[in-house]
């Protein structure tokens, strides 16, 4: 596929190169009229006629480009430039060509017409003269160094010559403004009708002002060029105008913009996740995982809080320094004294209690348990207090749990770790087996991390040992990871084991932020090395037959990416791109800047909000489709809390692999997802409980059920 952060790129450049280039014929043509003499202006409108061809062949690349796009990715890559940015160009310009284009080329050849005219009369004179015997006297073609008279300088101020070129320039002044502000414009029909309202006032503004211009030009006898103080004077207060209209709308969009204050947390199911980039917060149930028969819901049952559990942790928030593999000490939050936390490792059906105590975090701390259908707990543990946390590990799989308050300082020093959830009836096969979770983490103070260690740590591994390595991404960004040394398998994704997963070798394993792999291969007789793809050899973790250090596998940064898409084998699924849909939704991702808590920046929107603003309404036993087109530069990883969705297609390329379900999706820029899932999670409406500043590293989309409303 063609490179989209190029294409756009480009693209979107050429509304900026369109303006400059708008901008010189239109400056050029406002001059004619003070040229000194005849031959300049002619010179002059020559020259402006070159640039305004100019303008049109870029605007004409620029629609080349548009059909590149469209080519490439598609119509909702495209929409809003067709039908909200070009037509503010497409229109002005168009008047150019019909009006302004033939009026420059009539001034271009003023000059040799009226030569040529000349040259009529003077012989038409000499045929007179010679008739009545009288000796012609020498005349010459007119003096094009004369100074321009009336008529000259009304042919040069006519609004039909200028208007058409001014009114382009302000309509790519339009259009660049709202791709930059507005790249959803079409989705915005008050903002599109009030860049139309502009347009159309500036035009009138214009034709007014250029009509007292062209009079005054054509019939002032004692006529006088403006002295050049008096045009920078002119042009000084219209540019002070423009920056003092702009200033009072950026100040009050700014005061606009800042958030109020609020509690960090005002509902139990509240998923303003730091890590993901958009976040899909609904209260867990039973039926939102694929059809496996592993998934309950992770509600504790009256009966069940009575009971005794199978499995107690306590878990102690606290500030402390830690000194890491290298030597370097690091002040973080930790969680029993250990960056990351301890690993949390449970089997299937298991009634599990787990107490947090905030021992000095004064700002509070919460845990929310990644990917899992446990409901988060409801209100933050001051410095002091504890809670308790009891729920049935009915899922199994690969999760991790990580502080839900204060987002994201808290999760950036240090406050998560793994969980792991066993099969309760795992066959034995009489075959070692070594179970390793790895966390990669990464921060200002600690750098990459993989468990904690920012060295390379060694394990011993007997040769023939079934190795299953859990790796979880607690890094808000895709991260890259290379196995060198042996073939391997992926056997689950975000929890969910892959169907009939192939054996591969000599592919980087790529998971979004918060997303998780399970990885599997039998130990051979030589080391095994997982690490970072990226300049980042010496750290990682080394699987050594023997324990030593000796022929560590050589890593290749460029390896091809490993797809999910294309993985493992099909097998029946509960519903498709065929199947009958409740509710359909498309969400575009893009970049845009603006006003965000008081400070002007790039923001990510989709559908041209920052949620919550932007929602989703649907009903229990909803079947949902949702779209996402990323139109922005950049990653967005996208997380379903309560739910698996299912991977329907990609590019509009239907997924050929194993069932591809997921909560966790990565959308690289020019990426199009149709994905789909059941609601079947009620609980409580999400409106309102989603504070935007909690949403640091991305933005929350909540799913709203009708029936709370």
């Amino acid at each position: 596929m063609a490179d989209f952060e190029v294409l756009a790129g480009i693209h979107q450049g050429l509304f900026l190169v369109l303006l400059i280039v708008m901008l010189v014929p239109t400056i050029m043509a406002n001059q004619l009229v003070f040229r000194p003499t005849k031959r300049a202006f002619i010179n002059s409108a020559r020259i402006t006629l070159c640039f305004s061809w100019s303008a049109l062949f870029v605007f004409a690349g620029h629609l080349v480009m548009t059909w590149v796009l469209f080519e490439a990715f598609g119509w909702l890559y495209i929409k809003d430039t067709l039908l909200g940015f070009l037509p503010f160009i497409f229109v002005p310009l168009l008047c150019s060509l019909l009006s302004t284009f033939p009026r420059l080329w009539e001034l271009a050849g003023k000059g040799s017409r009226e030569s040529r005219q000349s040259e009529v009369d003077t012989d038409d004179t000499r045929i007179l003269l010679q008739e009545k015997k009288v000796r012609p006297v020498k005349t010459n073609s007119p003096d094009l160094d004369d100074t321009l008279d009336a008529e000259w300088r009304g042919d040069a101020s006519c609004p039909e010559l200028l208007v058409p070129l001014q009114a382009s320039v302000l309509g790519c002044l339009i259009a660049l403004f709202l791709q930059v502000f507005f790249p959803a414009v079409t989705l915005e029909p008050s903002i599109l009708f009030l860049a139309l309202g502009v347009l159309l006032a500036g035009v009138s503004l214009l034709w007014i002002q250029q009509s007292w211009q062209h009079q005054y030009h054509s019939t002032a006898e004692n006529w006088v060029k403006p002295r050049r103080l008096f045009r920078f004077i002119r042009f000084a207060t219209f540019l002070l105008m423009t920056a003092l209209l702009a200033t009072v709308w950026g100040n009050q969009a700014m005061i606009a913009s800042r958030l109020p204050n609020h509690s960090s947390l005002e509902g139990e199911n509240q998923d303003d996740h730091t890590l993901p980039d958009f976040v899909f917060p609904v209260k867990a149930s039973a039926h939102s995982m694929p059809a496996t028969g592993k998934s309950k819901s992770g509600d504790v049952s009256t009966k069940s809080k009575q009971e005794n559990p199978d499995r107690t942790f306590s878990l102690t928030a606290q500030k402390t320094t830690i000194r890491q593999a290298s030597g370097q000490t690091v002040e973080a939050w930790t969680l029993n004294g250990k960056y990351p936390g301890p690993e949390l490792r449970m089997k299937q059906g298991e009634l599990v209690e787990i107490t947090l105590l905030n021992k000095d975090i004064s700002e509070g701390v919460n845990i929310h348990w990644h990917g899992m259908q446990t409901p988060a707990s409801d209100n933050r543990i001051a410095k002091g207090e504890k809670s308790v946390f009891r729920f049935r590990a009915e899922q199994t799989g690969t999760y991790w749990y990580h502080s839900h308050q204060q987002i994201p300082g808290q999760v950036v020093n240090g406050l998560f770790g793994a969980l792991v959830i066993e099969t309760a009836d795992a066959a034995t096969t009489g075959v070692p087996v070594r179970d390793i979770a790895l966390i990669h983490h990464k921060d200002e103070k600690a750098g990459t991390t993989l468990n904690g260690s920012d060295t390379r740590k060694i394990e011993l591994v007997t040769p023939g040992t079934t190795v299953r390595l859990r790796f979880i991404n607690a890094e808000n960004a895709p991260v890259t990871y290379l196995l060198q040394g042996t073939p391997f398998q992926v056997v689950a994704i975000d929890g969910t084991e892959v169907n009939e997963p192939n054996l591969i070798a000599n592919q980087a394993l790529q998971p979004g932020s918060g997303g998780r792999y399970d990885i599997q291969f039998t130990m051979p007789n030589r080391p095994v090395l997982f690490a970072p793809a990226v300049n980042q050899h010496d750290k990682g973790l080394l699987l050594s037959p023997d324990g030593s250090k000796d022929a560590v596998p050589l890593l290749h940064a460029e390896l091809s990416v490993f797809d999910p898409a294309r993985y493992g084998s099909p097998t029946a699924l509960p519903f498709d791109l065929s199947s009958h849909f409740d509710r359909e939704y498309q969400l575009i991702i893009d970049d845009q800047y603006g006003f965000y808590n008081g400070k002007f920046e790039r923001l990510s929107t989709v559908n041209g909000d920052l949620l919550p603003d932007t929602r989703m309404m649907l009903e229990e036993g909803d079947l949902i489709k949702l779209t996402f087109v990323n139109r922005s530069f950049q990653d967005q990883s996208l997380y379903l809390h309560g739910h698996h969705m299912l991977i329907l297609s990609r590019d509009g390329k239907k997924v050929t692999g194993s069932p591809w379900w997921t909560d966790t999706l990565q959308i690289a820029p020019g990426e199009t997802y149709e994905v789909a899932f059941r609601a079947n999670n009620p609980g409580v409406s999400m409106e309102g409980s989603l504070p935007k500043d909690e949403s640091a590293f991305g933005i929350a989309i909540p799913l709203v059920y009708e029936e709370q409303l």
